[in-house]
C-alpha cells in the first residue's frame, strides 16, 4: 500500500476553509481468516503467546470450518505452553464441534492417549503418510524427516507446525535422479547431514546442507571407494558424523570426518541409533547379544582406547540418547514393561548403579535428547485397530440386528469380548495410545453397554480369555514382573493376579475354564508332535490328557460342561471337520464337514447346550449335539468380524470388528525425568 493510500485510509476528518466537513474514512479491507491465522502463527513463533491467543480466538469464530479448526488447535497449543488448563477445554471443543476436520484426530489423541509421566505429544502425522522421521535439533524446535513418496528432505518447525523442504529430489544433483533417506541435525542447529541415493548407481552418498535450505549442498563421502553411509548422529564438536555403513551384505558402525570424508570403522553389526557423549569422545549404541536378537548397550571411545558393554540384561536394551549431565539413557524391557533407565558414564565406564527414570515408556524409536534435557522419540500406531460391537440376536433365525459400538475411544485396539456367566457384564481388552503401553481391561454392563470399570491388571496382559464361572475373575494370558508367562486369574474388583498355568503365548487356542471352575482346558503340542487337549486341575496341579490328534483347533466348552467343540482337518480328503469331544471320556465324534477350500470353526454355544454356532467363511450354521443335521442361519458375517460370542441369555452377541486403519507416526517429548531425587536405584 502506498503512503498516500495509507493516509487516506486513516483520514476521518478534513479541515476545510470556513469550517469543518466530516468525511467518511475510506473503507479498509478486513484481513481474511487465513491471513489472520498466519499472522497469529508468526506471533506464536516469536514467543508473543498472549497476542497469538487473542488472534487465534478471533479466527476460531470464523465461518470457514477448516480455518477455525486449525486456529483452535494452535490456540490449545499456546495454552499448553503456558501451562494453562484451558487447553483441555479447547481440545474438547475441537472434538465436539469439528469432528469432520483433521485437527480433531490430534485433539482426541491429546485428550485420550495415555502417556508416560511428563510426556507430551508434539506431532502426529496424517494417516498413511510415509515419512522417515530421523532427528531433533538440540533446541527441540526442528525435526528432520524424509517424505518417502517424493524423496525430499524436509524439516518441521514444531513451534510453527510447518514443514519446509531442505533438499528437493528435483532438480537433481549431478543431473541424475536422487532420493534422500536418513538425516541428522548438527548440534549447533545450522546443518543437516543426510543420505542421498543416486538412483542410477543405487549407492547412497553422505551429504551436508544448511538447515535453512541449500541449493548447493556438499558431498562428504560416497566415491567408488566408499559404499555410502546412513547418518545417525553428529558429534557435539561438529567434527564427526556417526552412522551405519552397509557393504558386502555386512553392516558396520562408522564415524566419518566432516572435514575430509575419511571413514573409521568402530564395530561390525547393526544399531538403529548411535549417540555421541557430550564431550564428543565416546559413542553409545546397541547390538544383538545372541541368536535371540536381544540387544545390549555398548560404549566405544572414538580413539579406540575403550570398548565395552555397559548395559547388559536378559531383556532387550536400546540406547535412547545422552543427557547433558553425562547420563546414558537406555530403554530396557527386562521386566514386563519397558523401563527408561539412566546410567552414569565416566571415561567410558559405568559409575554407580543404574537409575530408574520411567516404568512404562513403551516401544519407541529414539530421536535424541535436547540441551534442555527432553527426550524425543517416535511411536508408530494405527488410528484404530478394532472395535467391540454388541447386537441383538435371534437364536431361532440367527439374525443379527441393531449393532452398536460399545468401545468409544478413537485411538485404541480392542480384542476378545467375553460375557460374564451371570449375564451382568461384558469384558474386553483395550490397547490405547502408545504401542506397548499397558493394555486396559474394560468391564461394561451387559444390558446397557455403560462403563462399569476399567483397570490395569497387576500383570502385563497379552490376551484376554473367558470369565471364571463365578463371574468374579477373568482368565488372562500374560507375564508378571518375575518373568513368568502363562495363564493368570485376574480379580475384576482388585486387578490382583494369581498364576495358574505355564503357557506359551501365540499357540493355537487360549485356555478355557471348565464349567465348575476346577480345571483349565488347554491346547499343547504332544510328545509325538500331535496336538492334544489337556485338563489341568487348578487345585492339585494334575494334568490329564483328553484327546490327541494330528490337527486340533480352538477350545469351545458347552455351558453344561459336557462337551468341547473344536475343529480339525481330514488330511486324506483335505476337508475341514467339526468335532464334538465328550468330557466323560467317550470318543470324539464328527458333527459337520465342509468341502476342501473352506474352513469351519465353532464360535459360540447357545445357552441350552443343545447346539452351538459354527462359522463357514461368513456363513453361520447351527450345529446340534444330538446328531441332527446342521442348518444354515440367516446372518452372514463380514470377513473383518471376529470372536462372535453369544450372551448367556441368548439374546445378544458381541464381536470384534477389525478396522482398516492407516498407520500414523506420533512424536513425543518426554521432559522432567532427570529431576534431582526423582530416580531410584535399580
Amino acid at each position: 500500500m502506498t503512503r498516500s493510500r495509507r493516509f487516506l485510509a486513516g483520514l476521518a476528518l478534513v479541515a476545510v476553509m470556513g469550517g469543518f466537513v466530516a468525511v467518511s474514512a475510506a473503507p479498509q479491507a478486513q484481513p481474511r481468516p487465513e491471513q489472520t491465522l498466519k499472522a497469529a502463527m508468526d506471533k506464536e513463533v516469536d514467543g508473543d503467546l498472549k497476542t497469538a491467543i487473542e488472534m487465534y480466538r478471533k479466527v476460531a469464530s470464523s465461518t470457514d470450518r477448516a480455518v477455525a479448526a486449525k486456529a483452535l488447535l494452535r490456540l490449545a497449543a499456546c495454552y499448553e505452553k503456558l501451562g494453562d488448563a484451558q487447553a483441555q477445554d479447547v481440545y474438547k471443543r475441537l472434538v465436539r464441534d469439528f469432528s469432520d476436520q483433521p485437527g480433531a484426530a490430534e485433539a482426541r489423541a491429546r485428550l485420550e492417549t495415555p502417556r508416560a509421566l511428563g510426556s507430551t505429544l508434539v506431532w502426529q502425522t496424517e494417516p498413511g503418510d510415509p515419512l522417515l522421521i530421523s532427528s531433533v535439533s538440540m533446541d527441540g524446535r526442528y525435526m528432520s524427516f524424509t517424505d518417502v513418496r517424493t524423496g525430499n528432505l524436509l524439516v518441521r518447525d514444531l513451534a510453527a507446525a510447518r514443514n519446509r523442504i531442505i533438499v528437493s529430489a528435483t532438480p537433481t544433483q549431478r543431473g541424475s535422479s536422487i532420493s534422500c533417506m536418513g538425516s541428522a541435525i548438527s548440534h549447533d542447529g545450522t546443518q543437516v547431514a543426510y543420505s542421498c541415493a543416486d538412483l542410477k548407481t543405487g549407492r547412497p552418498e553422505l551429504w551436508v546442507a544448511s538447515l535453512r535450505g541449500d541449493t548447493k549442498p556438499r558431498r562428504v563421502a560416497g566415491d567408488t571407494a566408499n559404499p555410502g553411509l546412513m547418518p545417525l548422529e553428529w558429534s557435539p564438536d561438529g567434527k564427526w558424523i556417526a552412522g551405519l555403513e552397509s557393504a558386502d551384505r555386512k553392516d558396520r558402525l562408522v564415524v566419518v570426518s566432516v572435514a575430509d570424508g575419511k571413514t573409521r570403522v568402530l564395530k561390525s553389526g547393526f544399531s538403529a541409533r548411535i549417540f555421541f557423549s557430550p564431550d564428543s569422545r565416546y559413542v553409545a549404541y546397541d547390538l544383538p547379544q545372541d541368536v535371540t536378537g536381544a540387544r545390549d548397550v555398548w560404549v566405544t571411545a572414538l580413539d579406540g582406547s575403550t570398548d565395552s558393554a555397559v548395559v547388559q540384561s536378559r531383556g532387550n536394551d536400546v540406547v535412547m540418547g545422552w543427557s547433558a549431565d553425562g547420563r546414558l539413557l537406555v530403554a530396557s524391557d527386562r521386566i514386563s514393561t519397558t523401563e527408561l533407565i539412566g546410567v552414569a558414564i565416566h571415561n567410558g565406564t559405568v559409575q554407580g548403579a543404574p537409575e530408574l527414570l520411567s516404568t512404562d515408556l513403551g516401544p519407541t524409536s529414539p530421536l535424541g535428547v535436547t540441551a534442555a534435557g527432553a527426550l524425543f522419540y517416535t511411536t508408530r500406531r494405527d488410528t484404530r485397530g478394532g472395535s467391540i460391537q454388541v447386537a441383538e440376536f435371534d437364536p431361532r433365525s440367527g439374525s443379527v440386528t441393531s449393532p452398536r459400538d460399545v468401545s468409544t475411544h478413537p485411538l485404541e485396539n480392542n480384542v476378545n469380548p467375553s460375557w460374564s456367566p451371570d449375564g451382568k457384564y461384558l469384558a474386553y481388552l483395550s490397547q490405547r495410545g502408545r504401542p506397548g503401553a499397558m493394555p486396559v481391561i474394560v468391564i461394561r454392563a451387559a444390558k446397557t453397554g455403560e462403563l462399569v470399570r476399567e483397570f490395569e491388571a497387576k500383570i502385563k496382559p497379552e490376551t484376554l480369555g473367558e470369565w471364571q464361572p463365578d463371574s468374579k475373575a477373568l482368565l488372562v494370558i500374560g507375564a508378571d514382573g518375575s518373568g513368568r508367562s502363562g495363564a493368570f486369574r485376574v480379580d475384576v474388583a482388585t486387578g490382583e493376579a494369581s498364576f495358574l498355568l505355564a503357557y506359551a503365548g501365540g499357540t493355537v487356542a487360549i485356555p478355557v475354564w471348565s464349567a465348575d471352575g476346577r480345571a483349565l482346558y488347554h491346547w499343547e503340542m504332544a510328545s509325538d508332535r500331535n496336538a492334544a487337549f489337556f485338563a489341568y486341575d487348578v487345585v492339585s496341579g494334575a494334568d490329564k490328557e483328553i484327546v490327541r490328534r494330528s490337527f486340533l483347533g480352538g477350545l469351545s466348552p458347552s455351558p453344561d460342561g459336557r462337551f468341547l467343540a473344536t475343529n480339525t482337518i481330514d488330511p486324506v480328503k483335505n476337508e475341514s471337520v467339526l468335532l464334538l469331544v465328550p468330557l466323560d471320556g467317550a470318543a470324539p465324534r464328527e458333527v459337520m464337514r465342509v468341502p476342501s477350500g473352506a474352513t469351519v470353526s465353532p464360535t459360540s454355544w447357545l445357552p441350552d447346550s443343545q447346539s452351538f454356532i459354527a462359522r463357514v467363511r461368513g456363513e453361520l450354521w447351527q450345529v446340534p449335539v444330538a446328531g441332527d443335521s446342521p442348518r444354515q442361519l440367516a446372518s452372514v458375517l463380514d470377513a473383518n468380524v471376529f470372536k462372535f460370542t453369544i450372551s448367556p441369555d441368548g439374546r445378544r452377541v458381541a464381536y470384534r470388528v477389525k478396522e482398516t486403519a492407516s498407520p500414523v507416526i506420533q512424536v513425543w517429548k518426554y521432559s522432567n525425568f532427570l529431576r534431582p531425587g526423582s530416580a531410584k536405584k535399580k
